[in-house]
């Protein structure tokens, strides 16, 4: 993606002025997630967390794909170098903030769960599984 338009700068910064997105994009500068992952570290809803991708989706920044039944994003190279940019500035205040140092922490649990880099678990809320939830 080549950010080269006005309107690539407004979807950017839409992205980035609600705090649930800027823990996702915090997320994905860790690599490719699956979406249960997100929302189980996140603590979000599977509906909130859609909310959300497609407004990070229309920004351009991610990319998604379909694993069986997981369906994984993470940012393109392109805004990954964009994002450490912008974030660069406030690396101190992003490793102190307690929403993101809990995210840091859900996330690396939850990443543990993985069977040979893969999602294999699907939904789980603090150890138990969801019924009827698939991502």
């Amino acid at each position: 993606m080549c950010f080269s338009t006005v309107q690539d700068l407004v979807n950017v910064a839409k992205l980035l002025s609600d705090p649930n997105r800027v823990r996702i994009v915090e997320a994905l500068r860790q690599g490719e997630l699956c979406v249960c992952e997100l929302c189980d570290a996140l603590d979000l809803t599977q509906s909130t967390l859609s909310t959300h991708l497609q407004v990070i989706r229309a920004a351009g920044i991610v990319r998604s794909r379909k694993e069986g039944k997981w369906s994984y994003y993470a940012l393109t190279p392109a805004a990954a170098t964009m994002i450490d940019s912008w974030f660069h500035p406030f690396r101190s205040a992003i490793r102190r903030d307690a929403p993101l140092v809990r995210d840091r922490k859900r996330l690396k649990q939850r990443l543990e769960l993985r069977q040979s880099g893969i999602c294999c678990v699907g939904f789980n809320c603090r150890g138990k599984a969801r019924s009827g939830r698939t991502s």
